[in-house]
């Protein structure tokens, strides 16, 4: 009786060992499951995986007629598996609606197929289609439907509820930086004189790092600002460069300098607060395109204005969709039409594309993780899948002049 008790135990313990490892060595898992709701039975497949700290499940539903969904979710449910627990339908017409709800009650972003088109229900919303009495059934089972946006914060630059409480945006004001957090704004002059074309101001990491423009003809002083820190600094450079000069880009923790009137090109280190020489008229330049640096005349790209091309370049998606530009996140690919549709789709699943909105008037196009950023008139526009297509700031500014003049940065 004793060696059963002893091997009972053990079984245990070992069964306890595996469980552990599962749970804090095991960072991804790819299953298939049946939800049954009535007499409707979907098929889910559910992808999981953990990057650093951060929780990725993708899930792909179908429906009895095989109708595909797909549904994209960050949040923290401790490796589980099934998180994925019912789906809310709505039909009317050419529109077919599925609202995930996952785990602890929670609602993710609804998707909905229009003429054989995945589209988001925040792009029908904006065209106008508001399907109410889905919405009504979704409160009065407890969902939260937010489309409102209501005014959190007056000042110079409006502030809007659902501006990220875990970013902060960083505002050109001709002069230096608004620091735009969900609960306050803070400006920081750097300069007398306003510099409005912002070719000399330009993020790295958390620190934006702007020229001394209140020089006469030349500069030797960078100001930096530490963005989540709100507060300033400079550097005095050894050297002096020309106010036509333009910074190309960032690559690393290097800004990249071209020296217009002296044929010069410089590195900026924000870690090491050192300058360095890479290039003169007797040498090329250094450009950086579609991930790499490549060697041209220093001439050429000076008499241009040549900036790092930062676009994505994927072959497959080129001819499908022939984007504007394209932008890449862990599990999935962004990408904007000239028309101003903006959609995206996963790596391995390129043929599915998600239509999340329409904005003709969109410029500045950023991407942090799976957040988007970009200027829409006189706003700065946030879209997330799970809260869809909102406005956080509004700056009257904006529609004069929004060219590299903000830049967001996740706490």
């Amino acid at each position: 009786m004793k060696r059963i008790i002893k091997f009972v135990i053990a079984i245990g313990f070992i069964l306890f060992i595996f469980q552990f490892a599962v749970m804090f060595f095991i960072n991804k898992h790819e299953i298939q499951y049946i939800l049954s709701q009535g007499s409707n039975t979907y098929t889910v497949k559910e992808n999981f995986e953990k990057i650093k700290k951060k929780h990725y499940y993708y899930f792909e539903v179908l429906d009895k007629s095989k109708n595909k969904f797909v549904f994209y979710y960050n949040e923290d449910y401790k490796k589980k598996k099934k998180v994925l627990e019912q789906v809310e339908i709505y039909k009317e017409n050419d529109v077919y609606c599925m609202a995930p709800i996952f785990k602890n009650h929670r609602l993710g972003g609804i998707v909905c197929r229009r003429n054989n088109e995945l589209v988001s229900y925040d792009y029908l919303r904006r065209e106008g289609l508001v399907l109410s009495s889905f919405e009504e059934n979704l409160q009065k089972k407890g969902y939260t439907l937010d489309y409102n946006d209501v005014v959190s914060k007056n000042d110079k630059i409006t502030v809007y509820q659902h501006f990220p409480k875990n970013y902060s945006l960083a505002l050109w004001n001709y002069r230096g930086l608004h620091i735009v957090t969900q609960d306050h704004i803070k400006s920081l002059d750097i300069l007398d004189d306003d510099h409005y074309e912002n070719t000399l101001g330009i993020l790295v990491g958390k620190y934006y790092v702007a020229a001394d423009t209140d020089q006469n003809f030349e500069y030797d002083r960078l100001y930096i600002v530490d963005v989540l820190n709100e507060s300033k600094d400079f550097v005095d450079l050894d050297v002096h460069i020309s106010k036509d000069s333009y910074f190309m880009g960032v690559v690393g923790d290097d800004i990249y300098i071209l020296d217009r009137d002296q044929k010069k090109q410089y590195t900026f280190n924000i870690k090491t607060r050192k300058l360095n020489e890479i290039g003169n008229k007797d040498t090329n330049a250094s450009v950086y395109s579609q991930g790499k640096f490549q060697e041209e005349n220093i001439y050429t790209v000076s008499s241009s204005k040549k900036m790092f091309d930062m676009n994505l370049k994927v072959d497959e998606l080129e001819k499908l969709y022939h984007p504007k530009f394209i932008r890449e996140s862990i599990h999935k690919y962004y990408f904007v039409t000239e028309d101003g549709r903006v959609y995206y789709t996963m790596k391995d699943d390129l043929k599915t594309k998600v239509l999340l909105f329409q904005d003709f008037s969109l410029e500045e196009f950023k991407l942090v993780e799976d957040d988007l950023f970009f200027v829409s008139g006189d706003h700065i526009v946030m879209y997330n899948f799970n809260s869809g297509y909102h406005k956080i700031v509004t700056h009257s500014e904006l529609l004069y002049n929004h060219k590299n003049i903000f830049d967001v940065l996740q706490k």
